[in-house]
């Protein structure tokens, strides 16, 4: 895969490849990358120990802020592993979506893993270039309180046999936690080419 070189930033805070970073000298982020590299690990979700409507705007704006912390360092460990496993080890692209996740690649579903391993298989070699990423967290209220993050990533991939191809993609990530990690997996993964008619 190649690198992507964009770094973005969010109140201050400057987000790209290492992950996310404050121009606060005294905060920074980082988190460790898994070691199998099957999955996306990162710190523990922090949440809100009082979740009271009356809590004060400036604490629900820390917290926010926290969380969408937390979402790029979770949308970025998923656009490394993701990419390069589907360049380099696309046998093992299931292990990151949910049992029962939806893929919808050029508006063809497929569901389930089973039917997302016999996709994956019948796809040609591919070689990813990601020129952007974006991401954020998705409101409880919309997904029942489960934790879910948008990530949103386009670029250009070619597939072996075929022509250069733009694509952009949408995932939905939920958060599994532990007292010691927080996995995430795909729930959701729309994919389209971009290809625009010549003139």
């Amino acid at each position: 895969m190649k690198k992507y070189s964009n770094n973005w930033s969010y109140e201050g805070k400057r987000y790209g490849r290492s992950g996310c970073s404050s121009q606060d000298p005294q905060t920074s982020y980082r988190y460790q990358r898994s070691h199998s590299r099957g999955e996306v690990v990162t710190p523990p979700i922090m949440e809100r120990k009082d979740k009271r409507v009356s809590s004060s705007p400036m604490a629900m704006a820390v917290d926010f802020r926290t969380y969408v912390d937390q979402a790029c360092r979770a949308a970025e460990e998923f656009v490394n592993i993701y990419y390069e496993t589907m360049d380099r080890r696309r046998h093992a692209i299931v292990r990151l979506y949910l049992d029962n996740a939806t893929l919808i690649w050029n508006g063809n579903v497929v569901t389930g893993l089973e039917a997302l391993t016999n996709f994956f298989e019948m796809l040609p070699s591919s070689e990813f270039q990601i020129s952007m990423l974006d991401c954020q967290p998705v409101h409880e209220q919309a997904t029942k309180s489960q934790t879910t993050v948008l990530v949103v990533t386009s670029g250009a991939v070619k597939f072996d046999g075929n022509k250069q191809h733009f694509f952009n993609q949408n995932f939905l990530l939920t958060a599994h936690s532990t007292p010691n990690s927080t996995v995430w997996k795909i729930a959701s993964d729309c994919f389209r080419f971009q290809d625009w008619a010549s003139t």
